[in-house]
C-alpha cells in the first residue's frame, strides 16, 4: 500500500513539473525615460524641419528679480547684482527664492561663485575675490573688457568683448589664464555638468563642452515664440537647473516641453530554464553599438543571452536625438552624452531587470484583427499596400487574473510636426494608446512597432489615432483568443546585402552640384553626405555591403518576427505569409534603425523610402531591387 502510494506521489509530481514546464513565468516593467532638470535642452528626433531645430527648452516664470543686471549660481540658490548697485543673495525655502541684501553701492558688473569664494569684476575690469562668508574684498588684477563670466570645476572663465573665450585657474594671488576658443555676441555665461552653455545676443542658448578648445559651439535653443517667448539676458546655474532673467526681472527657470509620458517597457517570459526579454522605448530609433552595449549588460546581469533579447523602437518623431544622424544639422548629429547614459541606457536596462523580478505564472493568448489607423504616404494604386494587421499578446495571472498586453502593428509616429506640438517631448499615438488600454483594467500596456516604414497616420491628431488604436485592441481582447502553448527559442541572423558605393569623383561632383545653397536643408544634408563619403574613402573604410538583421524570438506556437532598419509595409505581409497557417508577428525598428527597408516599387520610384532617405541617414548606398525576395527567402530558409 505504502509503494503504492509512493507511485502515485511521484506521477503527480512529474504531472506537476510537466504542467511548470510547459506553462510561463511573465513579468512586466516600465521605466520614465524622460530627461531630467540637469540637462537643460534636447533637440527633438525624427524631422530636419525646421532647419533651426526643435529644441525642449521651455522658459517657466519662476520669480522676480528686478533690475538686475548680473546673475550668478551655486548649489544653494542665486547671487544677483542690480543696476543700483546691491549684491543679493536668493536661497530656497518651501519652493522659492527668497531674497537678502548682502552689499550696497558695489561698482560690480559681473559675478560669479567658485569654490567657496565669490569673484567679481568691476565697471573698470579690476577682478575681485572674496570668501563666501567674508565681507573684504580683494583686488586680484585686470582683465579683459568682460560680456560673460562664471565658474565651473574650479576653473574661471571669461569671454570678451573681442569674441573672445578665456579660461582662468585660479591660485592665490593670481589667475593663470588660456584663451580656449571664440564666443560671439555673448550676454551670459553658465557651466553645468562639464558644459559650458552661452547666451548670445540673437538669443540662442549654446553648449560647449568642458575642458575642450577651438571646438564648434553646439546650439541647443533659441527664442522661437513657442517655447521661448521673451528675449532673455542673463543665466546661471543653481542646484543643476538653468534660470534665466528676462524683461522687467522676471526670473525663469529652464524646464522640458514634455507630455511626461516617454517610457521603456519590457515584457519578460520564461518557460522551463529559457527566458526571453522584450524591451519597448520611446524613441525614434538607436545604433547597433549601443543596443549592443545594453544587450550585454543585461545578460552580465541575469544571464540572458542577447540573442533573446530583442529592442524595439516606437520610432516617435517627439523624443530627444537617441542615434546618430551625421548628415544633419549639427544640433541633430549626435545624442546627448548625458540624456544617452545617464536616461535612456540605464532604463532600458532597469525596465529588463524589474520585469524579470516581476514574473509571475501566467496564461498566454494571443489575438488578431485589424486596425484602421494608417495609410500607405508613397505609393499609389495597386502598390500602395497597407498592412493593417493587429496583433495582441496578453498574459494573465494564474492566481489573481491581472492582465499585461502587448500589441503590435505598423504606423509612423509622426503626427504633427507643428505649433507647441513641434517642440514638446510625446510618445505620440502609442503612449495615448497606451494610456488608454491599461484604464480598461490593463496594468502594463507595451506597444510594438512594425513594419510602418511608407505608412503616416490617417489623423493628424495624434490622440485621435492612439484612441482608435485603443479601441482596436480592445475588439481583439474581447473577440477570439488562441492560447499560447510551448518551448521557447530564438535566433539571430545577419542577412549582409552587397552594394556599390558611388566612385569619388561622382560624390565630388555630387557636392558641387549641391555646394553654396546656405538655407536650402536638402542642398546642406547632401554636402555633408558628400564629405562622409569622401572622408571613408580616404580612410578606406567605405562599406561593401549593409547588414540586416532579423532576430526570431519563438514563444510557444507564436512566433515574432524582428527586423532592424524601417521595413515598409510589405515585409509584415511577405514574411507572414511564409507561415500561413502559423501566429507569425512581424515588426522593424529592432534593434538597428540605420536606415529604411524598402522594396521594388519604392527602388523603382526613387522615392523618399526607396533613394533620398538613405542620404538623410548618411548610407554608402541604397538596396538593390530585389531587397524583399532576399531578406523573406533567408527568413525561410532558417526556419527559426
Amino acid at each position: 500500500m505504502r509503494y503504492k502510494i509512493f507511485i502515485c506521489g511521484f506521477v503527480l509530481l512529474l504531472l506537476q513539473y510537466k504542467c511548470w514546464a510547459d506553462g510561463y513565468l511573465a513579468g512586466t516593467a516600465r521605466v520614465s525615460i524622460e530627461p531630467d532638470s540637469s540637462v537643460f535642452s534636447l533637440s527633438l528626433a525624427g524631422y530636419g524641419y525646421p532647419g533651426e531645430g526643435r529644441f525642449t527648452l521651455k522658459w517657466e516664470e519662476s520669480g522676480e528679480i528686478p533690475g538686475v543686471k548680473g546673475l550668478a549660481g551655486e548649489e544653494k540658490g542665486l547671487y544677483a547684482l542690480t543696476a543700483e548697485g546691491e549684491l543679493r543673495r536668493g536661497r530656497w525655502e518651501k519652493g522659492r527664492l527668497e531674497w537678502k541684501t548682502l552689499e550696497k553701492n558695489t561698482d560690480f558688473c559681473f559675478i560669479t561663485v567658485c569654490r567657496n569664494k565669490i569673484y567679481a569684476i568691476d565697471s573698470k575690469n579690476r577682478l575681485w575675490v572674496k570668501a563666501v562668508s567674508g565681507r573684504k574684498w580683494k583686488e586680484m588684477e585686470t582683465v579683459h573688457t568682460a560680456r560673460g563670466f562664471t565658474s565651473g570645476n574650479g576653473k574661471l572663465y571669461l569671454a570678451t568683448d573681442k569674441d573672445e573665450m578665456w579660461e582662468g585657474v585660479p591660485d592665490r594671488d593670481h589667475i593663470g589664464w588660456r584663451k580656449i576658443g571664440k564666443a560671439e555676441q555673448v550676454l551670459g555665461l553658465a557651466v553645468a555638468q562639464d558644459r559650458l552653455y552661452a547666451l548670445t545676443a540673437n538669443q540662442i542658448l549654446w553648449q560647449h563642452p568642458w575642458g575642450e578648445t577651438y571646438t564648434p559651439w553646439l546650439k541647443i535653443g533659441y527664442q522661437n515664440g513657442i517655447n521661448w517667448k521673451e528675449p532673455v539676458y542673463q543665466i546661471a546655474v543653481a542646484a543643476n537647473r538653468l534660470f534665466a532673467v528676462g524683461k522687467e526681472g522676471k526670473l525663469y527657470k529652464a524646464v522640458h516641453s514634455t507630455e511626461g509620458g516617454l517610457t521603456a517597457r519590457a515584457l519578460a517570459l520564461t518557460s522551463g530554464k529559457k527566458t526571453v526579454l522584450v524591451i519597448t522605448a520611446d524613441l525614434c530609433g538607436f545604433d547597433i553599438s549601443m543596443i549592443t552595449e545594453v544587450k550585454a549588460e543585461i545578460e552580465a546581469r541575469t544571464g540572458i543571452p542577447a540573442e533573446a533579447i530583442l529592442v524595439n523602437a516606437s520610432h516617435t518623431h517627439f523624443a530627444p536625438v537617441s542615434q546618430g544622424w551625421y548628415t544633419w544639422a549639427e544640433h541633430n548629429q549626435l545624442p546627448d552624452t548625458l540624456y544617452l547614459h545617464g536616461v535612456v541606457k540605464p532604463g532600458l536596462v532597469k525596465a529588463a531587470v524589474e520585469a524579470l523580478k516581476n514574473r509571475r505564472e501566467v496564461r498566454l493568448y494571443f489575438a488578431r484583427t485589424h486596425t484602421s489607423i494608417g495609410g500607405n504616404r508613397s505609393l499609389s494604386g495597386e502598390e500602395a499596400l497597407y498592412d493593417s494587421t493587429l496583433d495582441v499578446l496578453e498574459t494573465v495571472d494564474s492566481k489573481n487574473g491581472e492582465k499585461n498586453v502587448l500589441f503590435l502593428t505598423g504606423c509612423h509616429a509622426v503626427f504633427r510636426n507643428a505649433g507647441a506640438e513641434g517642440f514638446r517631448i510625446s510618445p505620440n499615438f502609442p503612449g495615448v494608446a497606451r494610456q488608454l488600454v491599461e484604464a480598461a483594467g490593463i496594468k502594463n500596456a507595451l506597444f510594438i512597432q512594425g513594419c510602418a516604414g511608407d505608412i503616416n497616420p490617417m489623423h493628424e491628431d495624434h490622440w485621435k489615432t492612439g484612441e482608435i488604436l485603443a479601441a482596436d485592441v480592445q475588439k481583439a481582447l474581447s473577440g477570439q483568443l488562441v492560447e499560447i502553448r510551448g518551448e521557447l527559442s530564438w535566433g539571430w541572423d545577419s542577412v549582409l546585402i552587397p552594394i556599390k558605393a558611388w566612385d569619388k569623383e561622382k560624390i565630388k561632383n555630387f557636392k558641387e552640384e549641391n555646394s553654396g545653397q546656405a538655407g536650402n536643408l536638402e542642398a546642406e544634408k547632401n554636402v555633408r553626405w558628400a564629405d562622409l563619403m569622401l572622408k571613408r574613402y580616404e580612410e578606406n573604410c567605405m562599406p561593401v555591403n549593409m547588414p540586416v538583421y532579423v532576430q526570431t524570438l519563438r514563444i510557444g506556437n507564436w512566433k515574432l518576427v524582428g527586423l532592424s532598419r524601417e521595413a515598409v509595409t510589405e515585409y509584415g505581409i511577405a514574411i507572414r505569409n511564409i507561415w500561413p497557417d502559423q501566429l507569425v508577428s512581424v515588426a522593424a525598428y529592432c534593434n538597428d534603425v540605420p536606415s529604411y527597408l524598402p522594396t521594388d516599387p519604392h527602388i523603382r520610384a526613387a522615392d523618399y523610402e526607396g533613394y533620398g532617405s538613405f542620404f538623410w541617414y548618411g548610407q554608402p548606398a541604397c538596396f538593390p531591387k530585389n531587397i524583399l525576395p532576399i531578406i523573406v527567402e533567408k527568413i525561410k530558409i532558417n526556419n527559426r
